[in-house]
């Protein structure tokens, strides 16, 4: 199922009222609610509170619907901390991992699900089976390197690098905040947004193609969502790097 997002960026737990209140009305009826915790990605990074997701998650117990959260984007400290549920102190019943699972080297996935909902499909009887998969299921160099992921994040400290990432990406935007060509910037973890004014903002703004290119030219690989320009490095990016990056961004002239 779906439901309406707030229409600000920055959705505090007031402004998200009618999302919750048509998750109250849907849930009794509905099987699941997927959701990106925190923070909605090709939604153009509309980010949310911990206190909405929270009650998200309140809601679906309520009526015994199953809370799946899209953590492919925010999971392995994107957010800040190592799964973005974390911050809402809350446990999915379906928890959706990919990307940060290899630290980005290869592609792999991985599904986690309470006891319950995976003994239902673990039977010998082929009317339960869980079909769905890929070719890509249990590549042997793709888990080497999940593998090798999870030895550096058990061993290594992983979220002090992701928390002083965050406050380099914080310095570098906050001269952005009160640049009158650009709004609603936000930062999240790592995760730092904003949006340049256009008079046609969205997904399908005409400014997304040119600023692809722009920042091409300059030779960044960003890729903006319409108007909305956001920064989701690497962990191992560098300080000068970042320079590049807010440099480029800074630089812009709209038409």
């Amino acid at each position: 199922m779906a439901i309406p997002s707030a229409p600000c960026r920055r959705a505090h737990a007031a402004s998200s009222t009618p999302a919750l209140e048509a998750l109250e009305q849907a849930a009794p009826g509905a099987a699941a609610l997927i959701v990106e915790p925190l923070i909605l990605g090709a939604g153009g990074m509309l980010v949310y509170s911990a206190d909405v997701l929270r009650e998200m998650a309140t809601i679906c117990r309520r009526h015994g619907t199953l809370f799946i959260a899209d953590e492919v984007m925010t999971g392995f400290g994107r957010t800040g901390t190592v799964f973005a549920c974390e911050q809402a102190d809350i446990a999915p019943d379906i928890l959706c991992l990919a990307k940060g699972l290899s630290g980005g080297s290869l592609p792999l996935a991985a599904t986690l699900a309470t006891p319950e909902i995976f003994q239902a499909h673990y039977s010998p009887d082929r009317s339960r089976t869980f079909f769905h998969s890929s070719s890509f299921t249990a590549n042997p160099i793709a888990c080497a390197a999940g593998r090798a992921n999870l030895e550096i994040w058990r061993d290594e400290p992983v979220l002090q690098r992701i928390a002083t990432l965050g406050a380099l990406q914080e310095e570098r935007l906050a001269p952005l905040r009160a640049d009158s060509r650009f709004e609603q910037a936000r930062r999240l973890g790592t995760i730092t947004a904003l949006d340049l004014k256009v008079p046609d903002p969205g997904y399908l703004a005409e400014i997304g193609p040119q600023l692809s290119a722009l920042f091409l030219e300059r030779g960044i690989l960003l890729r903006p969502l319409g108007n909305t320009i956001y920064v989701m490095p690497p962990y191992c990016v560098t300080a000068a790097e970042l320079d590049l990056v807010y440099d480029a961004i800074a630089g812009l002239k709209p038409s």
